[in-house]
């Protein structure tokens, strides 16, 4: 599962498949232009600058509290 957000430029919803990218510049998966954090909206309220990590698996947005769950892709080596 990834970390999603609307792309405010397109309107486009893209999302991260690593937790590190978060405070790093993204780019949108449509358009590519790149966005800090900041400038990102919100998939569900359209609210800016959604990312608030609440622990190591879960994001919040900060304006709606819809929660986004991050699972790392463990490889058995």
């Amino acid at each position: 599962m990834a970390v999603c957000w609307r792309c405010p430029l397109c309107n486009e919803v893209s999302c991260e498949d690593d937790a590190s990218a978060v405070g790093m510049p993204v780019a949108c998966d449509h358009c590519e232009r790149p966005f800090a954090p900041q400038e990102t909206l919100c998939p569900v309220c359209d609210a800016p600058n959604p990312w608030a990590r609440r622990d190591t698996l879960h994001f919040l947005c900060r304006e709606c509290g819809t929660m986004q769950t991050f699972f790392y892709n463990r490889v058995a080596s």
